[in-house]
């Protein structure tokens, strides 16, 4: 993005000189682009720091995201885990109550 602009800057700062050599501008002109590129390359280069800060920013975000999908994961895993542990102790509770009843109708 940048490389267009400085390019295009250069063109005009070399414009400027050329005309300057054939005294067709201004010597006001010729620093208004001058100090024009100045700003350009300063916006420039705060738009590439903002742009890694960003970059910074994106990666931590997406390292605190991965972190808690793991985590969800191991808790998903806990719960079937748990899940499966009720599940039997709920089958071995129906079977000592069934066993539970038979004992009570043979001393009936």
């Amino acid at each position: 993005m940048s490389d267009p602009i400085i390019l295009d800057q250069l063109i005009r700062i070399r414009q400027a000189t050329e005309r300057g050599a054939n005294k067709t501008i201004s010597v006001e002109d010729y620093n208004a682009v001058v100090r024009q590129n100045e700003a350009l390359q300063q916006e420039v280069m705060q738009l590439r720091s903002d742009t890694q800060y960003w970059e910074r920013q994106s990666n931590k975000f997406e390292r605190n995201r991965d972190e808690f999908s793991d985590y969800a994961e191991s808790l998903k895993a806990e719960r079937n885990f748990f899940e499966q542990q009720s599940d039997r102790w709920k089958t071995r509770a129906a079977e000592l109550e069934k066993e539970l009843a038979a004992l009570k109708g043979r001393k009936a």
